[in-house]
C-alpha cells in the first residue's frame, strides 16, 4: 500500500502508541471491574464511558498539542520572513555556514545555499534552522488530532466487545488474551515499518503491557 509506505515512520510511531493507549486503558480498566466482580452491566456502562471520554480527551489533547506546535511554527516563520525582508545576505550566509558546519565544502555549501534560496528561501531557512519547512495547515492540525482520537478508539474496541461477549467467569482470560494479541501485533507493525528486532519489541511490548495489566487486576480486587 502506498499510502502505509509514504507515512512518516515518526507519525506510524504515535499513531501505534495511541492504539496501544487505548488497549491498555480499557483492557485495564476492564480488567480492574473483573477482579472486583462487576456486574455484566455496569461494567458495560463503565468501559463505553472510559472508551469514549478517552477518545475526545485523545483528540482534545492532540488538538490542544498540534496547536501550540502550529503557533510556534507560525511565530518562527513570521520572525524569518522579517529577517529575509531585512538582511537577506546575512540568511544565506546562515546557510551556508549551516552546510559547512556539517562537513560540505564553502563552494558547494555556497552553491546548494543559493540553489535552496532562490527555489524557497523561507522553506530553506525553517527546514536548516527549525526542523520544519512550512507551517502546518488548520486542516493538517484537526486531522492529525481526529487520527489520534481514531487510534486510541481502535484500541479500546476489541476490550469492549470482549467484555460485552464474554461471560464474567471468562472474561479475564479472554481479555488477557486479547490484549496480548493486539499489543503483540502494533509491536509487530511498529517494528517491521521502524526496522527495529521484531522479536525485541514484541516481547517488550507484552511484558510491559501484561505487567501492567496484572497490577490493575490486582489492585481491583483488593479494593472491592
Amino acid at each position: 500500500m502506498r499510502w502505509w509506505r509514504d507515512m512518516d515512520p515518526g507519525d506510524v510511531r504515535e499513531r501505534i502508541t495511541d492504539v496501544n493507549d487505548g488497549i491498555l486503558a480499557i483492557t485495564g480498566t476492564g480488567l480492574g471491574l473483573a477482579g472486583a466482580e462487576v456486574g455484566a452491566s455496569t461494567s458495560y456502562a463503565v468501559l463505553g464511558i472510559t472508551a469514549t471520554a478517552g477518545t475526545l480527551s485523545m483528540f482534545a489533547v492532540k488538538l490542544g498539542e498540534m496547536m501550540a506546535e502550529r503557533e510556534a511554527q507560525q511565530s518562527a516563520a513570521d520572525h524569518e520572513r522579517r529577517n529575509l525582508d531585512a538582511d537577506p545576505e546575512a540568511e544565506l550566509a546562515e546557510l551556508i555556514a549551516w552546510f559547512e558546519r556539517h562537513g560540505v565544502q564553502s563552494a558547494t555549501a555556497r552553491r546548494v545555499a543559493e540553489e535552496m534560496s532562490d527555489a524557497d528561501a523561507l522553506g530553506a531557512q525553517l527546514e536548516l534552522e527549525y526542523g520544519f519547512g512550512g507551517v502546518a495547515t488548520f486542516r493538517e492540525t484537526v486531522t492529525a488530532a481526529l487520527w489520534a482520537g481514531f487510534a486510541f478508539f481502535l484500541g479500546a474496541f476489541l476490550p469492549v466487545l470482549v467484555t460485552v461477549l464474554v461471560p464474567l467467569q471468562w472474561r479475564t482470560e479472554w481479555t488477557l488474551l486479547v490484549a496480548g494479541c493486539s499489543l503483540a501485533a502494533t509491536s509487530l507493525v511498529l517494528a517491521r515499518r521502524g526496522h527495529s528486532n521484531v522479536t525485541m519489541t514484541v516481547v517488550r511490548s507484552l511484558l510491559i503491557g501484561l505487567a501492567t495489566l496484572a497490577v490493575t487486576y490486582l489492585v481491583g480486587d483488593w479494593l472491592i
